[in-house]
């Protein structure tokens, strides 16, 4: 009976953590300013026109069709348009939860808490309107359906199972990857192991179809979106570490300015780690006797294999940063697999469990925030500046391309945030395509900039700078600009 009290009571504590977690991820989509890519969504769904919104790998579909519902109702605030976000994170948070209540062991469960859910980056993107926390939610939908079909010996949930696992591809289609990898790992589970029977079957045929289909769309828009701007073409990893792996090395500590030669040897080892786990995973099944351990290190090691292979032979980039969230929640079942299959002292496993755990808590709460993420931090000051600018009844403002792209997608095509001002983008530090009379600084009354302010491109301008205001959480400074007269 005590044993029972216990296991309640170390529920009990982990679900208020889950869910405590969960409403910080409401706190930051609620406080935290319109974000560059969020606000090229809102456009693309505000003035929709298929050609431009099927033309970049910007347009996640779940959650296009989620702002755009937002839009039918009115509702534009930047809060609002992360609805299916919170709601995806919800239920992928809650099924991380089932997952550490599964575990008997509490300094496993201290650790699979840890490494599943207190990661910064992984916070940033199920807060944001984009699609990698609704690819996430389906990832781990699919994988824990896989589970139950098995448990209950039920194939229509498993049918179910490899649907979610297709709706994760079309979620962010980064997540190919998993449906492809899942695809095998399920019909060799559900149909392969049974020999040349699967063929007498009617499932297998309509299961073969869903997964031509599901993969022939993916690749149709990814074709599409190449030829038309090939947006996604130079966002990637030259290399495996590089990619995938330094990403998450990288986004883990959640700061700028280390080293890339530091992390990518962290990253190196982890890599290495990864792999190891895996076939360590799949070789020792009867050892380990963990099926969750056993299927995450098959279909995760497929995934890395078919990132090389699709390098190798079509010359597509490694996923890296956010496109590589797709492998996080695998990490985090290999990881704890492996570790609890190699470490059997009882007492060293509590050492390295915990002590893992309070490392990454520690880190993790050095990086709480509820205005600023890893990837879009630029543009945490935007509101802040373009208010002061309206109170001040700007006219004429020059922004720099940071900050100008929520001006244009967002702010300006809103019906109750509209700011008065006229913005126009400057260049701030490239001026490739500028010429003498491009632009002149002598028609705008302010300039809204991001660092490093290089303005030296535009010389010939008769114009001197006051400072007017300084955000120093982004470095954001608004000038007054005062034409020269002629003596």
């Amino acid at each position: 009976m005590q044993s029972i009290k216990n296991r309640f009571l170390i529920n009990t504590i982990f679900f208020f953590l889950v869910y405590g977690l969960m409403f910080y991820v409401v706190l930051r989509a609620v406080f935290m300013d319109i974000t560059h890519d969020e606000a090229y969504s809102f456009y693309n769904a505000k003035h929709f026109w298929w050609v431009e919104t099927l033309c970049t790998g910007n347009t996640h579909w779940f959650n296009f069709l989620a702002i755009k519902t937002c839009l039918l109702f009115g509702l534009e605030k930047a809060s609002q348009l992360r609805w299916f976000t919170l709601l995806s994170s919800g239920i992928f948070l809650t099924l991380v939860y089932y997952w550490i209540r599964s575990i008997r062991s509490f300094h496993v469960k201290v650790f699979a808490f840890a490494v599943s859910v207190l990661n910064p980056f992984l916070i940033d993107y199920l807060s944001l309107a984009r699609g990698y926390s609704t690819g996430l939610m389906f990832e781990t939908l699919s994988i824990a359906f896989y589970f139950i079909s098995i448990k209950k010996r039920k194939r229509s949930i498993g049918t179910f199972s490899l649907l979610l696992a297709g709706m994760s591809a079309i979620a962010n289609f980064n997540f190919f990857y998993f449906f492809a990898a899942f695809s095998i790992v399920y019909f060799f589970q559900f149909h392969f192991k049974k020999r040349s029977q699967f063929l007498k079957q009617p499932l297998f045929y309509w299961e073969v179809l869903f997964v031509f289909f599901i993969s022939a769309l993916v690749l149709k828009a990814l074709h599409f979106i190449t030829v038309c701007s090939n947006d996604i073409g130079a966002y990637g990893g030259e290399d495996l570490v590089s990619g995938v792996f330094r990403g998450f090395i990288h986004t883990l500590v959640y700061r700028e300015g280390i080293h890339l030669s530091l992390i990518d040897g962290f990253a190196f080892v982890f890599c290495l780690g990864i792999c190891m786990a895996c076939i360590y995973g799949i070789r020792l099944t009867r050892k380990h006797r963990n099926e969750t351990y056993a299927f995450s290190s098959s279909v995760l090691l497929i995934m890395i294999i078919l990132t090389l292979v699709t390098k190798l032979a079509f010359g597509v980039l490694y996923p890296t940063y956010r496109t590589a969230l797709m492998f996080y929640p695998l990490f985090s079942l290999v990881l704890v697999g492996f570790l609890s299959a190699i470490i059997t002292n009882i007492k060293l496993r509590r050492v390295i469990f915990i002590g893992c755990g309070v490392v990454l808590a520690l880190n993790f709460c050095s990086t709480l925030s509820l205005r600023r993420s890893f990837d879009y931090w630029q543009q945490s000051d935007t509101k802040k500046a373009f208010t002061y600018l309206d109170r001040i009844g700007a006219n004429y403002v020059g922004a720099s391309p940071e900050l100008y792209g929520v001006y244009r997608n967002y702010y300006q095509l809103t019906d109750h945030q509209r700011f008065h001002f006229e913005g126009t983008r400057i260049h701030t530090m490239d001026p490739k395509g500028l010429d003498a009379t491009g632009v002149s600084l002598q028609k705008f009354e302010y300039l809204v900039l991001f660092p490093p302010y290089d303005l030296s491109f535009y010389r010939a301008n008769r114009v001197r700078f006051e400072g007017m205001m300084y955000f120093p959480n982004t470095g954001t400074l608004i000038l007054k600009c005062v034409a020269i007269t002629k003596l």
